[in-house]
């Protein structure tokens, strides 16, 4: 009598287990990661987009014990300074463009982890920046240790350093640049947290090739199986739904952001 009873509790079991927003993922062994730490989307006290969204895709595994978020500079002489660390949110292309690649240095990256574009914002009413000629003569809010002075050159702009993201977007507000540069989606969570509309800027204007963010690691028999480990993940993630899931939950469009 108490076999179909069975049958059923067995075959509720089975739907709960193969529900693809249940999928399991393997945890692997994690490295030291320096986190360079900027404002309330990648915070030292372990909240911001960034934050959450290494966990999301590191697994359980992410822990203080292997994952530090410091002030950029800081983060990243720990990451030179310890040879079987890591250093996110980060690409090998950006650590050249930025000069941040000394001769000798032999380092390895995970995949995409997702797109961030950099876009340069105005104050409403202003006119829209659509090229280095729009930015010539104005005062560029960006990033202190992003580099950006060095992405662009001497084009004509009066770069202001700001420590802290959300500073950038109130000096915005207020005047005291023309613009700032910001990487999306940091710049849409900061004026949200600020109740703010996002400013206006030129989509199609990429001041930099487009960043991918990824892991870079010091390259080491233990950072390639890490490395290998997680990308495996990542294309997981993608191939199951979950990342563009995640994402769309944040009110973020997949299509802009997944890599």
């Amino acid at each position: 009598m108490r076999l179909p009873f069975l049958a059923i509790s067995v075959a509720c079991l089975l739907a709960l287990v193969t529900k693809p927003g249940w999928a399991h993922h393997p945890e692997f062994k994690i490295p030291h990661v320096f986190a360079t730490g900027w404002g309330i989307t990648l915070d030292a006290n372990g909240t911001g987009f960034y934050n959450d969204y290494a966990r999301f895709t590191l697994g359980k595994n992410l822990n203080r014990g292997n994952y530090v978020v410091a002030p950029y500079k800081r983060a990243m002489r720990g990451f030179k300074r310890d040879k079987s660390s890591c250093v996110y949110p980060k690409s090998i292309d950006a650590l050249m463009r930025t000069g941040d690649w000394t001769e000798g240095d032999s380092y390895i990256e995970s995949d995409a982890m997702l797109r961030s574009p950099l876009y340069v914002f105005t104050r409403e009413g202003e006119p829209l920046v659509h090229s280095v000629t729009d930015l010539r003569g104005k005062r560029l809010a960006y990033a202190l240790g992003s580099k950006i002075p060095k992405s662009l050159g001497d084009i004509g702009v009066d770069y202001v350093p700001i420590s802290d993201e959300v500073d950038k977007a109130k000096i915005l507000e207020t005047g005291t640049v023309d613009a700032m540069i910001a990487n999306m989606p940091d710049a849409l969570f900061v004026f949200q947290a600020l109740a703010l509309t996002l400013p206006p800027h030129d989509p199609n204007y990429d001041p930099v090739p487009v960043p991918r963010i990824r892991i870079v690691c010091h390259d080491t028999p233990d950072n390639r199986e890490f490395i290998a480990n997680f990308n495996h993940r990542l294309q997981d993630l993608a191939a199951s739904g979950e990342m563009a899931s995640y994402l769309k939950k944040l009110g973020l469009n997949p299509d802009q952001y997944l890599p």
